[in-house]
């Protein structure tokens, strides 16, 4: 009898399990409006044709609810739903107004001298460590988010709006607040766009932000405040706050850890070390920078336990805990993930006010639509997509996690329940890190495919280090929250909770510096594609939400295996051992040529450009990890100029590279970078070999011959003892001459004259590499620059098409691919598309080339 009651009891748990998760309105509504900015995305429609849908959604949903037809009607709702959110997605992406300074700006620079108010405080963007593979020192440089309100044309001033943001090199003249009005000379010029496929979309992330242009300026003279913003806005007092906070941690903690407090407590990660961020990425603790559940969950918890010991009535309490956490929500620029946890936050405290228990699922989804509402680009943002994914995981786990087993033997409940304090403590402390350890694990789990496919990176130490680190972060942000309110009215008490804050943030920096440097900790890897994303998370929700069409626990695990392997199969079916693949990616001034032959080789020539490094790294790696690249045979170092090497240190430590080509002369000089790549590749264990003219580097099919240079090198310095590749697949040839220029170019000039296909034009397009003249001897059908418009388009251009060449610029094409087969050639530009099919070629492209480009939108 008491067995058929347990048993009776248990399925009415599950019943009630389940109606509550099949009843969670808020999250089919929040699907629907996803969909709909998702289909603005990708297939905009003007807004009067959205308003129209949603119009006649709701017209025909009226009648069916009256009737009583509840399916019927609330698809219709949830279309209307959808449509209302693809046009307010169109409003806030798309429209702008007529005299937005975006329309205006270009790829380069154009002097303007504008007026502006100023959103936010200036931010100082700290200098990078000097990195002798850094062509161009950088100092310190500030930051400002502007309002345009005018550009001055001639001596009239004409009304202007839009969005922008401000650089400055050097230290601004006056302190900068937010509502000040600005006076500016500066060079106006369009965000930086993804030109190579993998990149990351700079301007994509500022037009989130309805920021279509960048302002920069190397004279701090050229940014003068006129007039001060009013001293008692809101604004400026959350500013006034922050930058007190701020220097209350700066006050208090060592100046080798008060970065990270700042960056931890405010948000504020313009302090943080590039390296530092990089440490934390690589060891799956970045989150812990960003505001999020835990940070808010700390402080809300702090102030409900210590308000229900006030004699304070319940209401009162929660209407406190509710004001201080969307004031410190503010305080940290009310980023989505602080968003999310700050509803989430309002909604307990009304729920502990009304005595009622929440749906979580029901929360989340509000605070995902609030956060929508406020910016719908935000769903497109990984860390929007990283932030809710976390929460949802806890919220579906976590009850799992700590209920009782019904089935436990009463002895053994009394057993455990036994025991003094200390052994009581142990119990409880051991449950509290398996649940913390469950959870990490589960999280890492289901936010794997994610991160792999968005930051290349698999880290199986992770659920450890993150249940390792929990102790000494909760410690310092509750030892940080103190510092920065004793300090204010009893310093030694704010210097005593800033010693305990200095050590907890010690403790978490070490940790992480450790794990940074454990063998195997993190692993560098190419990302599952979108669609296969949108599949697995599509199935995941269906499964969560859906417990009638959820199979048994085997048939789920055999459908994630075979949906893992149909991403395999994907990835496998990209090869086709017919093509030669000959990808120039668009390094500014810089070079790196990708050569994918159709033996399923991989040959990387040159890997650089001028400015940051790792700007170089991210570049190639992004493109060769979109490709499913994972391994170089083999890297050629044309010549001994930075900008054609620069970024090779950093994909040593993120790719296996089979040998490292380089001249006779390569490193006949000793300078710091020279030197930087010679260590960096003998760290990495890669052979370093040198070749000359005569050696080949052929495959099976394709044939790569070495023209230049000599074994004994020629005068002249670099440029002229360049590595000169010939590269030959089914009759047809591809030359790569690097920064080939007098007298190396006249020696390759003195051979038998060839006719090449394709041509990549010496120096970037120099005038110095004899254009004529080599236009004359390998008679191109196609002519790519690598580089900028530095040395002007017109002389070049000229040339080479006056010798019947088409001529190509990654400035303007962004990344070109070449693509040789048995049907013939095919040229495709990142930015323009397919630029020349021959008749019989059987194009192949997976670049996302052609669509919707943000440079491209503002040219037009």
């Amino acid at each position: 009898m008491g067995a058929t009651q347990a048993s009776q009891g248990d399925c009415d748990g599950e019943r009630d399990s389940s109606a509550g998760v099949r009843y969670q309105p808020l999250v089919v509504v929040l699907v629907a409006a996803a969909a709909g900015i998702v289909a603005d995305r990708y297939g905009p429609a003007p807004v009067f044709r959205w308003w129209a849908a949603a119009a006649a959604a709701l017209a025909c949903w009226f009648p069916l609810w009256r009737r009583g037809r509840e399916t019927p009607a609330a698809v219709l709702l949830l279309a209307a739903v959808a449509a209302t959110a693809a046009s307010w997605h169109h409003c806030c992406w798309f429209l702008f107004a007529e005299d937005d300074l975006g329309y205006y700006a270009r790829r380069d620079a154009q002097p303007v001298c504008v007026e502006a108010i100023a959103l936010k405080s200036a931010r100082m963007i700290p200098p990078p460590e000097v990195d002798p593979l850094r062509a161009v020192p950088i100092g310190e440089r500030w930051r400002v988010d502007v309002e345009l309100r005018g550009i001055r044309d001639r001596a009239r001033w004409k009304r202007a709006s839009g969005r922008a943001r401000l650089l400055v090199e050097g230290r601004l003249p006056e302190d900068v607040k937010a509502g000040d009005r600005l006076r500016v000379f500066a060079q106006f010029l369009l965000p930086s766009p993804a030109d190579n496929p993998g990149e990351f979309d700079y301007a994509r992330y500022l037009r989130a932000e309805r920021q279509r242009s960048v302002m920069r300026t190397a004279f701090t003279e050229c940014v003068s405040v006129v007039p001060r913003g009013h001293g008692w806005s809101v604004r400026r007092l959350i500013e006034r706050a922050r930058d007190h906070g701020n220097r209350l941690l700066q006050q208090h903690l060592d100046q080798r850890r008060w970065p990270l407090a700042a960056s931890v407590l405010l948000g504020a990660r313009e302090w943080l070390d590039p390296e530092q961020k990089q440490a934390f990425m690589e060891t799956g603790t970045v989150h812990l920078l960003a505001i999020s559940g835990l940070h808010v969950g700390i402080l809300a918890g702090l102030l409900l336990g210590a308000l229900r010991r006030a004699p304070m009535p319940r209401g009162w309490a929660m209407l406190v805990v509710a004001g201080l956490s969307v004031s410190y929500m503010l305080l940290t620029d009310a980023r989505p993930p602080v968003v999310r946890a700050t509803i989430l936050v309002l909604v307990i405290c009304l729920s502990l006010w009304l005595r009622r228990r929440p749906l979580s699922f029901n929360s989340l989804s509000a605070a995902a639509l609030i956060v929508l509402a406020w910016s719908p680009a935000e769903l497109f943002h990984t860390g929007f997509q990283l932030s809710f994914l976390a929460v949802a995981t806890l919220m579906w786990f976590g009850p799992r996690w700590t209920r009782s087993r019904p089935d436990q033997d009463p002895l053994d409940r009394l057993t455990a329940d036994s025991g003094g304090w200390l052994v009581q403590g142990a119990r409880w402390s051991g449950r509290r890190l398996r649940h913390l350890m469950l959870a990490s694990a589960a999280i890492w789990l289901v936010t794997l495919p994610l991160v792999m496919a968005r930051f290349h990176l698999v880290v199986p130490i992770a659920p450890l280090l993150n249940t390792l680190v929990w102790l000494p972060m909760t410690a310092g942000l509750i030892a940080g929250f103190a510092t920065m309110v004793f300090g204010t009215f009893a310093a030694p008490l704010g210097h005593v909770f800033g010693r305990c804050a200095d050590a907890s943030f010690w403790c978490l920096q070490s940790s992480v510096e450790y794990g940074q440097q454990i063998p195997g900790g993190h692993l560098w890897v190419p990302g599952p594609a979108d669609w296969w994303l949108t599949g697995f998370y599509g199935g995941l929700t269906l499964l969560a939400a859906s417990p009638r069409l959820r199979p048994p626990r085997r048939w789920c695990l055999a459908l994630l295996a075979g949906w893992t392997a149909v991403g395999f199969a994907a990835s496998a079916m990209r090869h086709d051992n017919r093509r030669l693949d000959c990808t120039f990616l668009s390094m500014g001034h810089g070079c790196a040529v990708v050569l994918e032959l159709p033996s399923g080789q991989t040959i990387l020539y040159d890997a650089g450009r001028f400015g940051a490094p790792n700007k170089a790294t991210r570049s190639i790696a992004g493109y060769l990890w979109s490709r499913g690249i994972t391994h170089l045979d083999a890297v050629i170092l044309s010549h001994a100029d930075l900008d054609h090497y620069s970024g090779l240190p950093g994909l040593l430590e993120r790719f296996s590279v089979g040998v490292v080509y380089v001249s006779p002369v390569m490193f006949d000089g000793s300078s710091p970078a020279l030197l930087e790549l010679r260590e960096s590749i003998h760290r990495s264990g890669v052979p370093l070999r040198e070749i000359h003219r005569g050696d080949r580097l052929d495959s099976e099919t394709c044939h790569i011959g070495v023209l230049h240079p000599p074994r004994s090198g020629v005068l002249g310095g670099d440029n002229p003892n360049s590595i000169v590749l010939d590269v030959e697949y089914l009759g047809r040839r591809i030359l790569l001459p690097g920064d080939l220029d007098r007298p190396g170019l006249q020696d390759v000039l003195a051979e038998q004259p060839t006719h090449y296909d394709v041509l990549m034009a010496p120096h970037h397009g120099s005038r110095s590499s004899n254009p004529p003249g080599l236009a004359e001897w390998s008679t191109p059908r196609w002519v790519v620059v690598s580089g900028t418009h530095r040395w002007g388009p017109g002389l070049i251009e000229t040339t080479y098409q006056a010798a019947g060449s088409q001529v190509l610029h990654t400035a303007d094409a962004g990344a070109i691919r070449i693509s040789m087969t048995p049907g013939g050639v095919g040229v495709d530009g990142f930015h323009v598309g397919p630029i020349h099919v021959d008749p019989l070629a059987k194009q192949e492209s997976d670049l996302p080339l052609g669509g919707e480009r943000l440079g491209r939108e503002n040219r037009e």
